[in-house]
């Protein structure tokens, strides 16, 4: 029999990322007087998500088996050679005066641990509501600069949707092992989504000249 593992699917997506609010207080070239500044109103960096999809995406598979995050993957066992996407959608507000971001997709502990021992390898890339590509594919933990991921005074909200292809690795084998008694299984185990603000990108100034 050929050697297989078993996707074990979940769905963790954790934001973060909040514009702090605070007073300002202004001293006049007067030493007889002063002005005190009102309060400053709080910017908006903030991300919520749908339901997240996984589908076998191997060539040349008949019946490509598929599913939610949610429902789980029972009855589903990869092998090496399969390719797995897994599709995320999320909605992001950015509100504030000169505000750009840049998105980082990692996943849990436990797919971390399988790409080190090389039992799987996995890439993302982040698609705009046109299903276009907005950003370079890259590693888990690499941030990447997202077109049209750009705030303004009135808030802007975009739709997109994080793709993460994960490739699962290793060689076919005999064994006299009992089916399915020989399995070692990878896990997906969380996609966690972080908005970081930045100080550069289309439409930024950092105030100088």
């Amino acid at each position: 029999m050929s050697y297989r593992t078993q996707l074990i699917a979940g769905a963790s997506i954790a934001a973060v990322g909040l514009l702090a609010t605070g007073g300002a207080a202004y001293a006049l070239w007067n030493a007889q007087d002063s002005y005190t500044g009102g309060k400053i109103a709080a910017g908006d960096l903030n991300l919520s998500y749908g339901e997240g999809t996984w589908a076998q995406i191997t060539p040349e598979v008949a019946v490509p088996a598929a599913g939610t995050l949610a429902g789980g993957t029972a009855g589903f066992n990869s092998m090496p050679g399969d390719i797995v996407e897994i599709r995320v959608p999320l909605t992001t507000v950015l509100q504030g005066d000169n505000l750009n971001a840049q998105m980082n997709v990692e996943m849990g502990s436990g797919a971390e641990q399988d790409i080190e021992n090389g039992i799987i390898a996995a890439t993302y890339l982040v698609e705009n509501d046109a299903s276009e590509a907005a950003s370079e594919e890259a590693d888990l933990g690499e941030p990447v600069s997202v077109a049209g991921l750009t705030g303004d005074n009135a808030g802007v909200t975009a739709n997109w949707t994080v793709v993460v292809t994960i490739k699962v690795l290793g060689d076919y084998r005999w064994t006299d092992q009992e089916p399915l008694n020989d399995l070692d299984k990878w896990s997906v185990d969380g996609i966690n989504v972080t908005l970081e603000q930045i100080r550069s990108g289309d439409g930024y100034t950092d105030g100088e000249g």
